[in-house]
């Protein structure tokens, strides 16, 4: 009975992770065209592509392993293992580039500097406006990666 209640904020991360591994997995669809004419991206769809599967097998774990008390097969706990792997990458690279960003900031402002002088034609959004938007995205990339 305490396990179960111990599960309770694992629960909550679950289904917000699991909604986050729906948007990489669309995204992942979309990287993946574009890695065929690049194949330098590949390794990188691949490990999106691995934590999809990791998010969603480690869900389905949970709703029909431990909620449902199911004996699932052996196949799906070597699928969980070796995605997590690569999902262990995934986030260490996070947490590593995020504390970068977040500690030096000056290497966000770095790149919006390059984006600006790679853009010919004027955004339609004030660079400031981005520069919120992208420090936001750092920090929700951080939040994701420690859950």
């Amino acid at each position: 009975m305490y396990f179960m209640k111990s599960l309770v904020l694992y629960r909550i991360f679950s289904y917000f992770i699991i909604a986050i591994a729906a948007i990489l997995g669309i995204v992942s669809l979309f990287a993946l065209l574009i890695a065929l004419s690049n194949p330098a991206l590949l390794i990188s769809v691949f490990v999106i592509v691995a934590v999809v599967i990791y998010s969603f097998s480690s869900f389905f774990f949970l709703l029909n392993g431990v909620d449902g008390k199911q004996q699932l097969r052996p196949k799906t706990k070597d699928l969980i293992n070796v995605n997590a792997y690569v999902a262990l990458v995934f986030v260490m690279m996070n947490i590593f580039q995020s504390v970068s960003v977040i500690s030096n900031p000056g290497i966000l402002n770095d790149a919006m500097k390059q984006v600006a002088e790679l853009q010919n034609a004027k955004s339609p959004l004030p660079a400031g406006l981005i520069l919120k938007v992208m420090k936001g995205f750092v920090w929700f990339l951080l939040f994701y990666a420690v859950i």
